[in-house]
């Protein structure tokens, strides 16, 4: 449960993280990756 900021505006998010074991059948795992899409979402982290 974190504040997101954009721009002048502040949202309220939550992030589930899943602990699972490797499949390399599945390529990975987003659950919100088609709303991210959808909301041109630009994600900056670090590996």
């Amino acid at each position: 449960d974190v504040l997101v900021r954009v721009a002048e505006f502040v949202f309220p998010a939550d992030f589930v993280i899943l602990d699972m074991e490797e499949d390399r059948e599945v390529e990975s795992l987003l659950i919100g990756r088609p709303f991210l899409a959808t909301g041109r979402a630009l994600i900056d982290v670090e590996r």
